[in-house]
């Protein structure tokens, strides 16, 4: 699908563009005003109401009790996890970790899980903490408390539901939507521990996709400092075997490292993830990220297929992209993620297996998804998420009924837009200004994510002069024009509609190429105009 280019600054950058000028350009362009901060941004803080679960967190350090940490399988989750545990295990020995298993525990606290884990280890907890979930659980919550007396804290990042307020009751809500699971598990942590990881927390912050501003854009600048400077065993040793040579980047913890932290999660136990960052010896690390890099390679196949599968059986005649059947329910997320990508509309891919189903869904800026789902609160099982991803449990035989009424409801709400994608770009630029000095300039802006996306401009009425396609399955492009190289990822397949001496536009960001000592600026291509 055609993508409409929108230029956020009208202004055309060439060689007599200095690189001050430019950086104006992109702060503008983003809304940044305390420019001083933006680029030397504060050691993160967050005004959160810590002091009575510190207490209760202390109280039962101080008794000997049982501490249970109840986490997620997500790459938020298991840091959050990480985090709060290597801090309570230097304070007690008493502390236990679980990570929920996708398919048997699905997400959230359950109070089956809970009582299963407890029995498995033979331990009575005194002190359950949830991390990165927990807000919507207050059913599960009452189950615990009904057959067990316990302490409860709940910190998560989600979204509350009108029901959330009812765990106040019987809990202590550490709560803020502005920062990831990973986040408010670090702050909590911190209260404890002065060197509590904030490495994880600025990890578990970009896979989670926050924006990369205010107190997020202080975690993962001072968070990825932490990770050069100090990677811990298991860091460092995820590093290696994911090839990364250069110092580490945002991009780098959101689809290198991250991946591989989820993709265990997806297909068997996500505690091995979970080994892996709390591993303190070379040794054990070194296992523990062979057994997730392998998951990954595994992930990756499955996706493929599976993506090859839905795509043949989708129906864009609505505004919804439903599909559901035998599918992985660890990458269903991941299928409706690049269908949403690819077609431009919000999707919902269910796996079926038995009398509940489990769901997930990626929408479009257009539509609030986890609010459009709420109107049909009584047919799930379970559910949550944020505006643009939502997660969900369904009784098989309700598919049906939810497919009719969530496309009607749906095509009524989006049936009168127009929905195109559309590609944000900073400004347009002549090739003369792609140099070193204007770079290095521009990456003074990272970290880049969601809410400080990496600078894109516009090249126009561009001669391709060489042409050929790279990678092990020849799935990227790499061009060269005039004296630039520029590689388009994903897109090997445009080989058979360009050709040498085409006049194209393209819209790319800059980069450096290190190549035997010696640097030269590169374009990475988003898009090819003809």
């Amino acid at each position: 699908m055609s993508k409409i280019i929108n230029l956020s600054s009208k202004k055309f950058i060439d060689h007599s563009t200095s690189s001050s000028d430019i950086l104006k350009i992109l702060l503008k362009n983003r809304n940044i005003n305390d420019i001083d901060v933006f680029l030397k941004p504060p050691y993160p803080t967050l005004e959160l109401k810590l002091k009575k679960a510190i207490g209760l967190i202390s109280s039962a350090i101080q008794n000997n009790q049982n501490i249970l940490i109840y986490g997620d399988y997500d790459v938020d989750g298991v840091t959050a996890t990480a985090v709060l545990w290597q801090t309570l295990y230097k304070l007690t020995k008493n502390v236990t970790p679980f990570v929920p298993n996708r398919e048997r525990d699905g997400y959230g606290i359950k109070a089956e899980s809970f009582f299963r884990f407890q029995a498995e280890k033979n331990i009575t907890f005194d002190l359950l903490v949830t991390v990165d979930n927990g807000i919507v659980a207050q059913k599960e919550i009452k189950k615990i408390l009904d057959k067990q007396k316990l302490k409860i804290i709940i910190t998560d990042h989600h979204l509350a539901n009108e029901d959330s307020k009812l765990l106040t009751r019987n809990c202590q809500l550490i709560h803020s939507t502005q920062v990831s699971g990973s986040a408010i598990s670090y702050f909590l942590s911190k209260e404890l521990d002065k060197d509590a990881d904030l490495g994880l927390a600025a990890l578990g912050t970009v896979a989670d996709c926050l924006p990369l501003t205010g107190v997020n854009r202080s975690i993962v600048v001072h968070g990825l400092e932490s990770l050069r400077i100090n990677p811990s065993p298991g860091i460092k040793k995820l590093i290696q075997v994911s090839n990364l040579k250069n110092k580490i980047s945002a991009y780098d913890l959101g689809f290198v490292l991250g991946p591989r932290i989820n993709a265990i999660g997806r297909l068997a136990d996500p505690t091995d993830a979970l080994r892996l960052l709390c591993s303190q010896n070379l040794l054990q690390a070194a296992k523990y990220a062979g057994v997730l890099n392998s998951y990954n390679q595994d992930r990756q196949q499955l996706q493929k297929d599976s993506l090859d599968n839905a795509d043949k059986n989708i129906d864009l005649k609505n505004k919804l992209i439903f599909i559901h059947g035998d599918y992985n329910p660890g990458i269903i997320g991941l299928i409706a993620g690049r269908l949403t990508e690819k077609y431009y509309l919000p999707s919902i891919v269910i796996s079926v297996d038995g009398d509940i189903a489990k769901g997930s869904c990626r929408s479009i800026p257009e539509l609030n998804i986890i609010e459009a789902l709420r109107e049909h609160q009584d047919l799930f099982v379970d559910l949550g998420g944020h505006p643009g991803a939502a997660g969900f449990s369904i009784f098989t035989k309700n598919i049906s009924k939810l497919k009719k009424s969530i496309i009607k409801l749906l095509n009524f709400k989006l049936g009168k837009l127009k929905l195109s994608p559309h590609l944000d770009v900073d400004a347009q630029m002549s090739l003369d200004a792609v140099t070193i000095k204007n770079i290095k300039a521009i990456d003074s802006l990272s970290p880049f994510g969601i809410g400080n996306p990496e600078p894109l401009f516009l090249f126009k009425q561009v001669i391709i002069d060489s042409l050929r396609t790279i990678g092990q399955t020849n799935d990227h492009l790499k061009l060269r024009t005039g004296s630039f190289d520029a590689i388009a990822f994903k897109k090997g397949d445009l080989i058979d509609k360009l050709k040498v001496g085409d006049v194209v536009d393209l819209v790319a960001s800059l980069s450096i190429n290190e190549w035997n000592n010696a640097l030269s600026p590169q374009l990475i291509i988003k898009e090819i105009v003809v």
